[in-house]
């Protein structure tokens, strides 16, 4: 059984992350573990006033946890047909801290969550909560653009950038899923300043096990070669491997977030090493 982390806000764009991850897995036995977090800070007095009989726990997770009750019993009927278990999580705790803490505990597969949340803003690639967990947690994650609906999977593009190497366990690891969901690979390996001949040369021998597509791109910028790749071939999921100071922190930087959401309308696999 696969333990899926839900991340909810409850805002539509999680909620829409939720509805692609049951049909995304739909074919496998999972447990999806529903979980909000919330700072204590966002509460007030009156908050804690409310049920002056209740502990101050009992006050501050009143409301979210009846919220998570009712996406439980919704989700639990719409998919009453699938193999599916579910369970709800509070925590009050810094964000990354709390999801870290439950992928731990809970052994959890993938952490899914949608890339805009309540307090996301359109103009820039990642809501700043998605890119965090993307950076600081050590799990699978599936990241799902907002307003994004599910469609059968086909085509996966890994991008790669000059400090990236297929090969390791994320190599496997997304070997695995591609056997999974039966995908053919295309590899996008990003040369900023010039061609590496031996790093192409050994990403032909790891990849020379696969019928894939295989492209080289030279003295473009990474977020430019990315988006020009997805507008001019079919793709239906992107992977991305993250390392320290690598393909991922090069995309996030200053210089390239500033990408509207809807230019990368593809879900995104994030695997770490």
């Amino acid at each position: 059984m696969k333990n899926i982390l839900l991340l909810s806000d409850f805002s539509a764009n999680s909620i829409n992350a939720i509805h692609y991850a049951m049909h995304f897995f739909k074919n496998q036995k999972c447990k999806f573990h529903l979980m909000n977090v919330h700072k204590i800070g966002s509460f007030t007095s009156d908050d804690l006033m409310r049920f002056p009989g209740e502990s101050i726990y009992q006050s501050i997770t009143r409301e979210p946890k009846g919220k998570l009750y009712v996406l439980k019993a919704e989700l639990e009927n719409t998919y009453k047909n699938f193999d599916y278990q579910f369970e709800i999580h509070i925590d009050f705790d810094v964000f990354i801290d709390a999801i870290n803490q439950a992928v731990v505990s809970r052994n959890i597969d993938f952490v899914v969550m949608g890339t805009n949340g309540v307090t996301g803003a359109k103009e820039i690639l990642l809501g700043s909560n998605t890119i965090n967990v993307i950076r600081k947690v050590d799990c699978k994650i599936l990241a799902i653009p907002e307003g994004y609906r599910f469609t059968p999977i086909k085509e996966l593009l890994l991008s790669v950038g000059p400090r990236d190497v297929i090969d390791g366990n994320q190599f496997t690891d997304l070997l695995e899923f591609m056997e999974t969901y039966q995908l053919h690979l295309n590899v996008l390996r990003l040369m900023p300043n010039k061609e590496n001949l031996d790093i192409v040369k050994q990403d032909r021998s790891s990849l020379s096990i696969l019928n894939c597509k295989y492209n080289v791109v030279n003295m473009v910028p990474i977020d430019y070669a990315v988006l020009g790749y997805l507008q001019t071939n079919t793709v239906d999921f992107m992977a991305l491997f993250v390392r320290h100071e690598g393909f991922l922190e090069h995309l996030f930087s200053k210089g390239n977030t500033k990408i509207n959401i809807s230019k990368l309308p593809k879900p995104i696999l994030v695997l770490h090493n």
